[in-house]
């Protein structure tokens, strides 16, 4: 990407190899569980897979500094009834993530909130090589509508009828 703004949404190029499948398995893993804090509380988190294939995670909001009014908002969004497997598509370039990671992923406060709910929330870019695997087991499948035009023809066919999501929603946000 020389010469090119980090944050210029695009498909990235990814690491297509081998033992791709545990990767993407570990990762769903990850976000799911809560890491128990010394003071005994639960912490959830949002997982990353790059377009190289890491994992990253990223600690949701400590327990209890989730203001009222942003729960009700979240909550407002998704139930809260039940924990959900929420894939995501998002610009997961990593370049950009690391110079602003909000940036990059304009509605990820939205993400960690709804970790910090009890769902399990996991990101990557949404490349045909790994669309089935990465929506695969997901309750519903949230796409920034920045990276629509990069999605292969019938993905959204793919996502619903093969990796067998039952909701996809697009998100914007400015």
């Amino acid at each position: 990407m020389q010469g090119l703004d980090v944050f210029q949404v695009h498909m990235p190029e990814v690491d297509e190899r081998p033992g791709l499948e545990d990767v993407f398995s570990k990762a769903k893993l990850t976000a799911a569980e809560d890491t128990i804090l010394p003071d005994g509380t639960h912490q959830r988190h949002v997982v990353i897979i790059s377009p190289g294939r890491l994992v990253l995670v990223k600690d949701s909001y400590p327990p209890g500094t989730l203001p009222a009014e942003n729960k009700e908002v979240l909550l407002d969004l998704l139930p809260g009834d039940r924990p959900l497997k929420i894939a995501v598509i998002g610009f997961t370039y990593l370049d950009a993530m690391r110079t602003d990671i909000r940036k990059a992923i304009p509605f990820f406060d939205y993400l960690l909130g709804f970790a910090y709910l009890g769902h399990a929330v996991w990101i990557f870019e949404g490349h045909s090589s790994v669309l089935e695997m990465g929506c695969r087991g997901a309750d519903i499948v949230l796409v920034d509508q920045r990276m629509l035009p990069f999605l292969d023809e019938g993905w959204e066919e793919i996502v619903k009828q093969k990796a067998g999501v039952p909701e996809v929603r697009s998100i914007t946000i400015a």
